[in-house]
């Protein structure tokens, strides 16, 4: 019998942040299963892929696959979980540098050691190509 993931084991890497907002691009990713509208859906029982956003994507081309959070909040504007209007304008204000080329989303899923194994690695790989200066991690 195959032992169960224990991700309690693996520690959350931290560096310190010590660039100045102003000069740094940033990345979102999102476990909130956002996607362009014209993407291929999530499927809600499970999914352990990821989508890829542009960045010029605003709000108005997004939508959102999910059926295991509370929606109130999203339905009023997708920015509380994806905040790319928001970020959009912090850069147009110059109170941060930028946002990088992609985003990236991922929906729901049980399959822990295959998020682990290939999915993590593999947008890890795809938001590392993006050269951000810092990642923001929003969840569902």
């Amino acid at each position: 019998m195959e032992k169960p993931l224990e991700l309690s084991r693996y520690c959350i890497p931290f560096t310190p942040f010590r660039k100045r907002l102003e000069e740094s691009t940033f990345c979102l990713v999102t476990t909130a299963a956002v996607r362009h509208r014209a993407d291929t859906p999530f499927q809600l029982e499970g999914d352990s892929t990821f989508r890829v956003i542009r960045s010029e994507s605003t709000t108005a081309d997004l939508t959102y696959d999910d059926a295991h959070y509370d929606h109130g909040c999203v339905e009023k504007d997708l920015n509380c979980v994806f905040p790319i209007d928001r970020m959009t304008e912090l850069a147009r204000e110059g109170r941060i540098g930028g946002l990088t080329e992609n985003h990236f989303s991922f929906g729901f899923s049980q399959a822990l050691r295959e998020l682990r194994e290939k999915t993590i690695p593999g947008m890890v790989r795809e938001v590392d190509r993006t050269r951000p200066d810092a990642v923001l991690l929003t969840g569902g």
